[in-house]
Protein backbone atom coordinates (compact mmCIF):
# COMPACT_ATOMS: atom_id res chain seq x y z
CA UNK A 1 0.00 0.00 0.00
CA UNK A 2 1.59 3.61 -0.96
CA UNK A 3 0.65 6.21 1.26
CA UNK A 4 -0.13 9.63 -0.83
CA UNK A 5 1.49 12.99 0.93
CA UNK A 6 -0.58 15.49 2.32
CA UNK A 7 -0.11 18.46 0.15
CA UNK A 8 -0.46 20.65 3.08
CA UNK A 9 2.34 19.24 4.74
CA UNK A 10 5.86 20.45 3.46
CA UNK A 11 7.94 17.52 1.86
CA UNK A 12 10.64 18.38 3.91
CA UNK A 13 11.47 17.99 7.50
CA UNK A 14 10.19 21.30 9.90
CA UNK A 15 14.14 21.94 10.93
CA UNK A 16 14.89 22.12 6.94
CA UNK A 17 12.98 25.67 6.55
CA UNK A 18 13.64 26.93 10.28
CA UNK A 19 15.85 29.31 10.16
CA UNK A 20 18.04 28.03 13.46
CA UNK A 21 18.79 24.62 11.30
CA UNK A 22 20.92 22.95 13.61
CA UNK A 23 21.83 19.98 10.98
CA UNK A 24 22.53 22.63 7.88
CA UNK A 25 23.98 25.40 9.95
CA UNK A 26 22.76 27.70 7.24
CA UNK A 27 18.93 29.38 6.61
CA UNK A 28 16.78 27.40 3.89
CA UNK A 29 16.57 29.57 0.64
CA UNK A 30 12.99 30.15 1.01
CA UNK A 31 13.34 31.74 5.07
CA UNK A 32 15.80 34.20 2.91
CA UNK A 33 13.61 35.46 0.29
CA UNK A 34 11.09 35.71 2.69
CA UNK A 35 13.19 37.66 5.51
CA UNK A 36 14.26 39.98 2.40
CA UNK A 37 10.62 40.48 1.17
CA UNK A 38 9.85 41.25 4.44
CA UNK A 39 12.43 43.81 4.94
CA UNK A 40 11.67 45.62 1.80
CA UNK A 41 8.37 45.77 2.51
CA UNK A 42 9.05 47.38 5.97
CA UNK A 43 11.68 49.63 3.88
CA UNK A 44 8.68 51.00 1.61
CA UNK A 45 6.59 52.28 5.11
CA UNK A 46 4.37 48.83 5.07
CA UNK A 47 2.57 48.18 8.33
CA UNK A 48 2.90 45.00 10.29
CA UNK A 49 -0.57 43.80 9.19
CA UNK A 50 -0.02 44.83 5.74
CA UNK A 51 3.26 42.55 5.31
CA UNK A 52 2.02 39.55 7.22
CA UNK A 53 -1.15 39.33 4.99
CA UNK A 54 0.39 40.30 1.54
CA UNK A 55 3.24 37.42 2.20
CA UNK A 56 1.01 35.14 3.76
CA UNK A 57 2.47 34.96 7.10
CA UNK A 58 2.22 35.38 10.93
CA UNK A 59 2.03 38.93 12.41
CA UNK A 60 4.69 37.88 15.06
CA UNK A 61 6.74 36.36 12.24
CA UNK A 62 7.04 39.54 10.54
CA UNK A 63 8.00 41.25 13.97
CA UNK A 64 10.43 38.91 14.99
CA UNK A 65 12.43 39.24 11.38
CA UNK A 66 12.18 42.90 11.77
CA UNK A 67 13.37 42.76 15.36
CA UNK A 68 16.26 40.46 14.09
CA UNK A 69 17.10 42.82 11.12
CA UNK A 70 17.76 45.94 13.93
CA UNK A 71 19.74 43.29 16.06
CA UNK A 72 22.12 43.00 13.29
CA UNK A 73 22.01 46.75 12.38
CA UNK A 74 20.01 45.61 8.67
CA UNK A 75 19.71 49.66 7.56
CA UNK A 76 15.70 48.71 6.04
CA UNK A 77 14.68 47.96 9.29
CA UNK A 78 15.48 51.20 10.48
CA UNK A 79 12.77 53.94 10.02
CA UNK A 80 13.46 58.02 10.36
CA UNK A 81 10.13 58.31 12.67
CA UNK A 82 7.60 55.76 14.40
CA UNK A 83 4.30 57.66 14.43
CA UNK A 84 2.50 56.64 10.99
CA UNK A 85 1.42 60.14 9.65
CA UNK A 86 5.18 61.31 9.82
CA UNK A 87 5.90 58.35 7.61
CA UNK A 88 3.54 58.43 4.95
CA UNK A 89 4.12 62.41 4.80
CA UNK A 90 7.71 61.62 4.09
CA UNK A 91 6.69 58.69 1.77
CA UNK A 92 4.89 61.16 -0.09
CA UNK A 93 7.39 64.22 0.21
CA UNK A 94 9.71 61.56 -1.67
CA UNK A 95 6.94 60.85 -4.53
CA UNK A 96 6.38 64.71 -5.33
CA UNK A 97 10.70 65.23 -5.93
CA UNK A 98 10.97 62.28 -7.90
CA UNK A 99 7.66 62.89 -9.94
CA UNK A 100 9.48 66.61 -10.48
CA UNK A 101 13.02 65.28 -10.88
CA UNK A 102 10.51 63.40 -13.92
CA UNK A 103 9.39 66.38 -15.10
CA UNK A 104 5.55 66.65 -14.10
CA UNK A 105 3.89 69.69 -13.59
CA UNK A 106 2.69 70.36 -10.44
CA UNK A 107 -1.06 69.86 -11.18
CA UNK A 108 -0.38 67.00 -12.91
CA UNK A 109 1.76 65.31 -9.29
CA UNK A 110 -1.33 66.71 -7.03
CA UNK A 111 -3.73 65.14 -9.11
CA UNK A 112 -1.36 62.10 -9.13
CA UNK A 113 -0.77 61.82 -5.74
CA UNK A 114 -4.53 62.91 -4.51
CA UNK A 115 -3.13 66.16 -2.90
CA UNK A 116 -3.35 69.75 -3.64
CA UNK A 117 -1.87 71.96 -5.99
CA UNK A 118 -0.49 74.28 -3.39
CA UNK A 119 0.53 71.15 -1.09
CA UNK A 120 2.80 70.84 -4.34
CA UNK A 121 4.21 73.81 -4.28
CA UNK A 122 5.35 74.26 -0.99
CA UNK A 123 7.18 70.97 -1.11
CA UNK A 124 8.94 72.44 -4.82
CA UNK A 125 10.26 75.71 -2.31
CA UNK A 126 11.57 73.43 0.33
CA UNK A 127 13.51 70.84 -2.44
CA UNK A 128 14.71 74.26 -4.05
CA UNK A 129 13.11 73.20 -7.58
CA UNK A 130 10.82 76.34 -7.09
Amino acid sequence: MQMTRDPSRPSLPFYRFSSFNKKGGKTHPRVARTRNRILDLWEGMASYSTIAEELNVSISTVVECIARAKRLKDPRADRPFRHRKIQIAEKRRREIRRLLDDGYRPREIAKRLGVSKRLVLIRMKEGGNG
